[in-house]
């Protein structure tokens, strides 16, 4: 009986931690995953001389969704003939896929309808670039609708300026519900 009660302790301290723990994990891996998703999309701009492009990705990852959500995945893609909305044609080639994250992830992005919150596009200089070439700059918020994390643990935000630099950043009082960033 005294077994069962010190298992039953333990139970109750420990599964609430290991669910945050889960939680925590699940939301930092996918910020990981666009964080460098968009840094091997800037660094192929640079080496091949041509612009690069990261969209939220169609069903079956073969052209962009630019109605749908980053996480239901993404794809990196050469944008050799760039088009409004972004778009794999014929001559352009996917370098990398990411299937959809975890049920408990959503990516947000501010913008609008041209800006972070649908696509962000390298130029061949590294810069990050609107389609019709102006500068594009933006934060993206991945973030965890978990009730296991507080409202200071729950996101992180990718930030991207107009060089093209691309910074990941804490972010405290973001509600369950994960509101796009302003």
């Amino acid at each position: 009986m005294v077994a069962v009660s010190v298992l039953a302790i333990l139970l109750a301290i420990g599964v609430p931690r290991l669910q945050s723990f889960v939680a925590s994990s699940r939301m930092r891996a996918a910020s990981h995953d666009l964080y460098s998703a968009l840094q091997t999309a800037r660094m192929e701009a640079i080496r091949r001389n041509q612009r690069v492009t990261v969209c939220k990705a169609n069903t079956d990852f073969s052209n962009c969704n630019n109605s749908g959500n980053w996480h239901s995945g993404w794809i990196v893609f050469v944008d050799r003939t760039v088009s409004a909305p972004p778009a794999v044609d014929g001559t352009d080639t996917i370098l990398q896929v990411r299937q959809p994250l975890a049920p408990d992830i959503v990516i947000t992005g501010n913008g609008g309808a041209s800006g972070t919150a649908t696509y962000v596009s390298f130029g061949a200089d590294g810069a990050s670039k609107q389609l019709n070439g102006a500068f594009q700059a933006g934060t993206l918020r991945v973030c965890s609708t978990s009730a296991a994390l507080s409202n200071d643990t729950r996101a992180r935000h990718l930030v991207i300026n107009a060089s093209g630099r691309i910074i990941s950043e804490s972010v405290t009082g973001v509600a369950s519900t994960c509101p796009a960033p302003n």
